[in-house]
């Protein structure tokens, strides 16, 4: 059977023309059976860093130069796969306008300069015309933010002033006539009802002197995103206050306060706004009644105080002090009284003795007119504590607390300045 194939006709003819085709491919592949294949290849510049030491740069950087070029088909089929480079060095140039620049190739790995013929298509040969302009490279290009969105109710946007960008600045590098155009960067949060800070990468805009965006300005920015802050502040309002503790005759509901202004707009981060209000108002101040000058009993006045606030809330209403108006509306009355026989000493330190060097003290007590025709000197006395005594020989001067003996609390009748007595003791180690 095997020698029927071989004898076969059909196998002898399929020989021939493979033998036939691989002559022809051998043939084909040859100097003389050389084509010319057009080729549109790109240039790529070399010392352009050169260039733009001397202020200058290549207006058409993306030039694409058209040769034809002879070889054989296998090396054109090598050459569409893996073409040659076309390199242009400009690093020659110091004027501005447009300049014809010589450029050279190389061939793949496989291809000798003896394989191909480069023909240029136009009249320049092999040579390009590029255009030179004068460069620029601005840097600290100033970046404004414009809040353009919306907040939830009960939340604030910040003021432009309140952005904050990073990078901080901008540079700016391409033809010095379209980098001069630039006034500066903007950024545009348009996010709607917002109700934390914005904190994230964002597009910008080039802006010229009249305030329009530059579109497609052909220039290069060092960055294409500005990670931009924007701070966007819960607000609330607060009550204000001035606390009152009983004492000196008066109770808090004797004494009536006015303030001109009853509450105040703050603005800040959720959390301290939410703190603050948990708090029900803002204290101006704590009056102890004991403390009270009489010329307010008598008359009422004013007092004024200034809105203390945490530095991480702001005061939106702009009333930074407060007046508060006094009146006293139980009649009373002060009258003084000398302590002469009740002066003592408490906490005296074990081994010593205090023997008391003072033999009166004037004390001042206010209430209604039948509670104090009640008192005696009898009912009033004055303790002075030892305890925190410098435990050596010599006389002192201590403070000393007034104990009233009444029918009334504090808030019918009481010491004034009841923490502002002193006595002198003399302070002697026992034998």
């Amino acid at each position: 059977m095997g020698k029927k194939i071989l004898d076969s006709k059909i196998l002898y003819m399929v020989l021939s023309v493979l033998i036939s085709l691989s002559l022809w491919l051998w043939v084909t592949s040859r100097d003389e059976n050389q084509e010319t294949h057009p080729f549109n290849l790109p240039i790529t510049f070399e010392g352009v860093d050169i260039l733009e030491d001397r202020s200058l740069m290549i207006v058409n950087p993306n030039v694409t130069v058209s040769v034809n070029i002879r070889a054989t088909p296998m090396i054109l089929a090598t050459l569409s796969e893996n073409p040659p480079k076309l390199t242009a060095n400009v690093s020659n140039i110091n004027t501005e306008g447009a300049q014809r620049v010589a450029y050279s190739y190389s061939l793949p790995a496989g291809v000798s300069q003896s394989d191909v013929e480069f023909i240029a298509r136009n009249s320049s040969g092999m040579a390009v015309e590029v255009e030179i302009a004068r460069f620029l490279r601005r840097e600290n290009v100033e970046i404004r933010g414009e809040f353009q969105g919306s907040v939830e109710e009960g939340y604030l946007p910040g003021d432009n002033d309140d952005f904050r960008f990073s990078p901080g600045t901008l540079t700016i590098s391409g033809r010095a006539e379209l980098v001069n155009q630039v006034a500066y960067a903007k950024v545009t949060v348009t996010d709607q009802n917002l109700t934390e800070e914005v904190g994230k990468d964002m597009p910008f805009q080039l802006i010229g002197a009249s305030g329009d965006p530059l579109e497609g300005l052909d220039v290069t920015c060092d960055v294409d995103m500005i990670y931009t802050s924007f701070p966007i502040r819960a607000t609330a309002e607060i009550p204000l206050e001035v606390k009152l503790i009983e004492g000196g005759g008066l109770r808090t509901d004797d004494v009536v306060i006015e303030l001109s202004t009853p509450s105040i707009m703050v603005a800040g981060t959720s959390e301290a706004v939410t703190a603050l209000a948990n708090e029900g108002a803002i204290t101006l101040a704590t009056i102890d009644l004991a403390t009270l000058d009489d010329e307010y009993v008598q008359n009422g006045g004013q007092l004024t105080y200034l809105i203390p606030l945490p530095d991480e809330l702001e005061n939106l209403s702009g009333v930074n002090e407060v007046k508060a108006g006094i009146t006293v509306k139980k009649r009373v009355e002060t009258r003084t009284f000398e302590v002469t026989t009740r002066i003592s000493a408490i906490g005296t330190p074990e081994g010593w003795r205090a023997d008391i060097i003072t033999q009166a003290v004037q004390v001042k007590v206010r209430g209604t007119k039948a509670l104090l025709d009640e008192l005696t000197e009898e009912s009033i006395q004055v303790v002075a504590d030892l305890r925190n005594i410098n435990q050596a020989e010599g006389r002192y001067t201590v403070p000393a607390s007034i104990r009233l003996y009444s029918t009334g609390t504090v808030g019918d009748v009481g010491v004034l300045n009841p923490g502002g007595s002193t006595i002198a003791v003399s302070l002697v180690r026992e034998d």
